[in-house]
């Protein structure tokens, strides 16, 4: 998992305000992995911590969670979160999927990926030291974007950037390694995991008004900030295209985008 290189400490904030559905998934898997009491967990791409510190809190004192990302900016404000008083069984630590050192081999009963694996640069590696810090019979899970699925925002967005040329002057999610459910199941395999379970899920970002949608668009320091660097002179007609765009995909519910999800487990070996 490299340094995202677009992170600050700006956008470690706007990380943590805005990362409801990253949470949501994220409750999904931990229920579906059987996470409990006393329990030794890792969290691999911890961002600022909100996922971890909900299952410590499923943990007790006699259980203990390590979270690790590669940004120090969103450990910074994931140690903040740890209030004085607080139980002592979590821990917040800059580092990468790829070299787990810190952690000792067959200590962890449950590591997890939330959306964080498709920013993983050596899968295999990865994976490899997952395999080596797991306890025998320990689980891995991830929550992670399926390439194969179409990325509604883009079928949106991309057609009315490509009216004014300016479709290439922009990368949507830059810097990810997405992969396919086929291609999750042999990485999987392949570091020697057993009982693999891979169901695609649809679980959408959801916009209440085009102007929160627009915001999103336009945020710096996220990898979804397409109309950020977008001339004056044609930034007013991009958005109000796009607003009409999202009014007829609305729906009394809410406008959902986003890919869809792929939500993996699978057992180390006794």
């Amino acid at each position: 998992m490299s340094e995202i290189d677009w992170d600050s400490p700006e956008g470690a904030e706007r990380y943590d305000r805005n990362c409801d559905h990253q949470f949501q998934k994220g409750q999904i898997l931990v229920e579906m992995m059987g996470i409990k009491k006393g329990d030794f967990v890792l969290d691999v791409g911890c961002g600022t911590g909100r996922q971890a510190l909900n299952v410590a809190g499923i943990l007790g004192p006699t259980g203990q969670l390590t979270g690790i990302d590669p940004s120090s900016y969103r450990i910074k404000l994931a140690r903040k979160k740890v209030v004085e008083g607080s139980p002592g069984n979590v821990r917040f630590l800059v580092g990468q999927a790829e070299d787990l050192r810190v952690v000792p081999d067959n200590s962890i009963n449950h590591a997890y990926f939330c959306s964080s694996f498709h920013w993983v640069d050596d899968k295999k590696t990865a994976l490899k030291e997952i395999y080596r810090v797991l306890r025998p019979g320990g689980r891995v899970g991830m929550t992670t974007l399926d390439r194969d699925s179409p990325n509604t925002m883009r079928a949106l967005v991309d057609p009315i950037l490509a009216k004014y040329n300016i479709e290439k002057r922009h990368e949507w999610h830059r810097g990810m390694r997405k992969v396919t459910a086929p291609e999750l199941h042999d990485l999987l395999s392949g570091a020697g995991f057993t009982g693999i379970s891979i169901e695609p899920k649809a679980v959408q970002l959801k916009y209440n008004s085009p102007e929160e949608f627009l915001q999103h668009l336009e945020e710096k320091d996220s990898p979804d900030g397409v109309l950020k660097d977008i001339p004056e002179e044609i930034r007013e007609n991009i958005r109000q295209e796009i607003t009409e765009g999202f009014r007829k995909a609305q729906t009394p519910e809410g406008t959902g985008f986003g890919n869809i999800t792929l939500f993996a487990i699978a057992t180390k070996a006794n």
